[in-house]
C-alpha cells in the first residue's frame, strides 16, 4: 500500500488539531499525532529558570518522528508513543497502522528537512498572532499568557513562521472550520489530481 503523507503546520492556536480531527471524522484521512513525539520534561531544552522550553524544534524527538513516518510511508505498522501532556512524559505506546492518506499536523512539523521531504503535500494554516492566542485561551483558559508573549511567541517567530515558505498551499485559518476544511479538500484534490471529495 502506498501511503500519502499530508503535513499541516502553523502557529500554535491556528486550528491545526481542530482541522485534523474534523477531516478524520469526515473520513478519507487518518490523523497522525505529531505531539506524541514531544520530549519528556527531563530531555526537553530548559529555560534559565529550569522550566522546559516546549516551543523549539529541539523539544521533539525528531529522529524518532522521521523514522516512524518512513515506516508508515512504506506501509508498515509502528508503535507510537503515548504522551501525557500533563505529566510531560511517555506513559506507554500503542500500535498505529498506516492508511492510504495520513494527515500529520504540528507546530514544528516543517523544522526538520528530512521530515519535510517525506511529506507529499505541505500545507500551512495561516492566522494572525492575536487570534491564535485567543483560540489557545478558549481551549486552555489557564494558559500562561506571560510565557506566551515572552517565550513561546518569539520562538515561533524565529523557528516556525519562516517555515511557511516550505508550504505547497496556504489556507486562511480565520474562516469557519467548514470553509477551512473545504479549502483544504480542494487543495488536496488539485495537488493530487483527485476527482470528487476525499471523504
Amino acid at each position: 500500500m502506498k501511503t500519502l503523507l499530508i503535513g499541516l503546520a502553523g502557529l500554535s492556536g491556528a486550528g491545526k488539531s481542530t482541522l485534523a480531527d474534523h477531516l478524520e471524522a469526515q473520513g478519507g484521512v487518518k490523523r497522525f499525532r505529531f505531539d506524541a513525539y514531544y520530549k519528556t520534561a527531563k530531555d526537553c531544552p530548559k529555560l534559565a529558570n529550569g522550566r522546559p522550553h516546549w516551543d523549539l524544534p529541539q523539544s521533539l524527538y525528531l529522529d524518532e518522528l522521521h523514522d516512524a513516518l518512513v515506516e508508515l510511508k512504506a506501509g508498515n505498522d509502528i508503535f507510537m508513543p503515548i504522551y501525557n501532556r500533563r505529566l510531560c512524559d511517555r506513559t506507554g505506546r500503542m500500535l498505529y497502522k498506516p492508511a492510504p492518506v495520513l494527515f500529520v499536523e504540528g507546530l514544528q512539523l516543517f523544522a526538520d528537512s528530512r521530515v519535510r521531504d517525506l511529506l507529499d503535500l505541505r500545507l500551512w494554516l495561516d492566522i494572525d498572532e492575536e487570534t491564535a492566542l485567543a483560540r489557545r485561551l478558549e481551549r486552555q483558559p489557564d494558559y500562561d499568557v506571560q510565557y506566551h508573549r515572552t517565550i513561546a511567541l518569539p520562538a515561533q517567530r524565529e523557528y516556525v513562521m519562516p517555515l511557511r515558505a516550505h508550504a505547497h498551499g496556504i489556507i486562511d485559518g480565520s474562516q469557519t472550520i467548514k470553509t477551512v476544511a473545504e479549502t483544504t479538500d480542494e487543495i488536496i484534490q488539485r495537488f493530487f489530481g483527485i476527482s470528487g471529495k476525499m471523504a
